[in-house]
């Protein structure tokens, strides 16, 4: 559905009275000078919208009502240029340099003119006993840049502000070719984890014209399962980690090597890396894999119950846990989260259940939710989904069909396509808009973008030594934000 107007607050507003939420927000600019619309994606269980509206250099701000837009107009400030009238706080989102004149979304070619290093600002919280911790970009460790800002009074966290972009690629425009061409190995590599989900957003993009064969669709969702399954047990290995439990770490990392000596069995690749490709899979999985591939997958179920009794039964580890970092539910809800850490602050929203693609509709499925919001609540959701990749692993393999794993009839015409999926980190989203057989504006929304402003939430009121368990708790992606 489509919907087109001169206010976006008065569509938006209509929008989600009738129970739909924003879940991407982005500017396009036009085929002519200075021409440029403002894309807004608002979803609901069974339902997609998209709103565009017309706007010059700048656009009356929505974020004053309804707060998850701020990180988007922010982005379109910084990539664009077009000021959001009215925006509370237009902060550095992704820029560390800057050049004068130019925005890098821009189509106009960038002036030569020496780049400017973009300062981060102070918090802005001031009164005695009250001092800011710099932390990052470099990090202990083999994690991605982020610089972390915190204002605290003693050990307290008073704020926290998230400054990233340090590996910002340019993947968005590097995707600004062909539409023909076959740029799915770009497009899996946006965030290594996360391959599989990547790789379907941007084939169901490309498919919207094509009929994609069952028994790829099978493959494709088993793929999908054990991507999450892999990502999930890093991040509760990582949970166990930063809480100060060496054991329950290691136990989850192995799990975790399990599951990717499974993939590479499966697919020839750890990571699950060039199997998805526009209209079906590269590779099929031979039926006499399917019995080796059940048993391992039901003894990751087995062990995954070893490691949580590990977890729930040590009082110390459950004392770190309960009640720390707690995202609440309205909170989640003002800042947009998605995935597993707003169904652990009681959100119900997964668009394999709501909005089905692939097979999830032939499949029965159960969406894990918890209601704490708090570092506990995360793994425990993790561990769910767990168990229930598990179970819908065993039923594709149990229901697979004879056929062709790839349909070699896909479209290419003029348009705007959208890619939706649920990633391990949660909803995740892939807009082309194609003119003149080219794509001119991709818009990719990881996950991580909306998740990032929640785990600042989080912290709020805990003290510095829990921030780096609250933050694996999250287990965002630095990569998949900074496109």
């Amino acid at each position: 559905m489509v919907s087109e107007g001169d206010d976006p607050r008065v569509l938006v507003d209509a929008m989600k009275s009738r129970g739909y939420r924003i879940a991407n927000m982005y500017a396009c600019e036009g085929m002519g000078s200075g021409d440029r619309a403002l894309e807004i994606i608002l979803v609901c269980p069974g339902d997609v919208v998209r709103v565009t509206t017309r706007i010059d250099s700048s656009f009356t701000s929505l974020a004053p009502e309804n707060p998850e837009t701020s990180l988007y107009e922010r982005e379109i400030w910084e990539m664009h240029g077009v000021r959001p009238i009215g925006h509370p706080d237009l902060r550095p989102l992704r820029m560390r340099t800057r050049t004068e004149g130019w925005w890098p979304m821009s189509k106009s070619p960038r002036p030569d003119r020496p780049a400017e290093t973009v300062g981060i600002p102070p918090n802005g919280v001031t009164g005695e006993g009250v001092f800011e911790i710099p932390v990052g970009p470099v990090h202990a460790g083999i994690i991605g840049p982020g610089h972390f800002r915190f204002s605290v009074a003693g050990e307290p966290i008073l704020r926290l502000r998230v400054y990233l972009g340090y590996s910002h690629r340019g993947i968005e425009r590097m995707l600004e070719t062909p539409f023909s061409r076959n740029n799915s190995r770009m497009a899996e590599r946006i965030a290594g984890d996360s391959c599989v989900a990547h790789g379907l957003a941007y084939a169901q993009a490309l498919e919207s014209n094509t009929e994609v064969p069952v028994r790829a669709g099978y493959i494709r969702t088993v793929c999908a399962e054990l991507e999450r399954i892999s990502c999930h047990f890093g991040d509760i290995a990582g949970a166990a980690q930063d809480g100060g439990f060496a054991v329950p770490a290691a136990y989850g990392e192995g799990l975790r090597e399990k599951t990717m000596r499974l993939n590479e069995f499966l697919t020839g690749s750890r990571m699950l890396m060039n199997i998805i490709v526009p209209g079906g899979v590269r590779r099929d999985i031979p039926d006499g894999k399917f019995e080796a591939i059940e048993n391992r997958v039901m003894k990751i179920k087995y062990d995954l119950d070893e490691l949580m009794e590990m977890l729930t039964e040590t009082p110390s580890y459950m004392d770190r846990a309960e009640t720390t970092g707690t995202l609440s539910r309205a909170a989640a809800e003002e800042v947009g989260a998605v995935g597993p850490v707003a169904r652990a602050s009681g959100v119900a929203a997964d668009v394999r259940k709501d909005n089905p693609y692939e097979i999830y509709d032939r499949l029965s499925m159960k969406m894990a939710v918890r209601g704490g919001g708090d570092v506990l609540s995360r793994v425990m959701v993790r561990a769910d989904e767990v168990t229930e990749s598990v179970s819908l692993i065993l039923q594709c393999l149990n229901r697979m069909e004879d056929g062709p794993i790839r349909s070699e009839d896909v479209a290419y015409r003029d348009g705007f396509y959208l890619g939706m999926t649920e990633a391990p980190r949660g909803e995740l989203m892939h807009c082309i808009h194609v003119r003149k057989g080219m794509i001119w504006r991709y818009r990719v929304r990881d996950p991580s973008f909306c998740n990032w402003p929640a785990l600042e939430a989080a912290v709020m009121g805990n003290i510095v030594p829990d921030f780096p368990l609250i933050n694996k708790s999250f287990g965002l992606s630095y990569s998949g934000n900074d496109l």
